[in-house]
């Protein structure tokens, strides 16, 4: 499988699954890769080497960044845009009826992993019209919290639940265009979402043997939890002409965690 053709930006690209992305689909897969994130030494070493051809320093947070990055992603790859991956991304725990689960918090949550989905996709828009028969798509990294509840991070849930259904309803609309959306919706990755979101290591440890014994079914024989290399294939093969037929898809890469209901 070759993605020789595609032009993509990737956002969240420097830490985690976007990281693992950006490094796959330009070193296994010969795409050219636009990242963006928040962290210039980061971007400046995957440059170096060679898991993307530029980068652009941006936080898709803040008011008018992601059409920003959009812009300048499309200068940099000569004009052109194929393929957008949302991989940026944040978790800020909070229980409803605790002080933590406030609007402060729906905010950071629904801003990081909606919002700005939804502005470099609308952004992007107009430039994936012009390659809709290039196999032009958009893929986001949502999360398992998109398919069920959890205790502890409601605002996330509601988040990920929302840009599910924003995929959903973008495939329809996009169809027309020859524009693909999907999404990949993660269980437990080996990253550092958690001890980002405040997880300390003794915790995140314990968090991890729960997930390989208890929560992920699939986990329990291979004696692990999912990696980012497992989530960016999965990526490559979405924005590949091997997809070509699949839109509007919320694909679960947890080893069956969402089957399993609570534990």
């Amino acid at each position: 499988m070759s993605l020789s053709d595609l032009k993509v930006l990737v956002t969240g690209a420097s830490s985690g699954i976007g990281r693992e992305t950006c490094k796959i689909l330009s070193q296994n897969y010969n795409a050219m890769v636009i990242g963006s994130a928040r962290n210039r030494n980061a971007l400046d070493a995957m440059l170096k080497e060679g898991s993307i051809q530029n980068f652009i320093v941006a936080d898709v947070t803040q008011p008018g960044k992601c059409e920003r990055i959009v812009e300048e992603a499309v200068v940099l790859m000569g004009g052109s845009i194929t393929t957008v991956v949302n991989a940026a991304g944040g978790l800020e725990g909070g229980a409803v009826g605790d002080a933590g689960c406030n609007l402060k918090n729906y905010e950071y949550n629904m801003n990081v992993n909606c919002k700005a989905p939804f502005a470099i996709m609308m952004a992007a828009i107009p430039f994936l019209k012009q390659n809709s028969k290039k196999n032009a798509s958009i893929v986001t990294v949502s999360s398992v919290n998109g398919k069920q509840s959890f205790a502890g991070c409601a605002t996330y849930c509601m988040a990920k639940a929302a840009v599910d259904q924003m995929t959903r309803c973008a495939s329809v609309d996009l169809a027309r265009y020859g524009i693909r959306v999907n999404n990949v919706n993660p269980g437990v990755i080996m990253t550092n979402l958690h001890r980002t979101a405040g997880m300390d290591e003794e915790s995140y440890t314990a968090f991890l043997e729960r997930s390989i014994q208890m929560t992920h079914p699939l986990s329990s024989s291979l004696g692990r939890v999912g990696n980012p290399e497992e989530v960016a294939e999965l990526i490559a093969f979405l924005i590949s002409d091997k997809a070509s037929f699949i839109t509007g898809e919320c694909i679960a890469i947890d080893g069956a965690r969402q089957n399993l209901g609570a534990r």
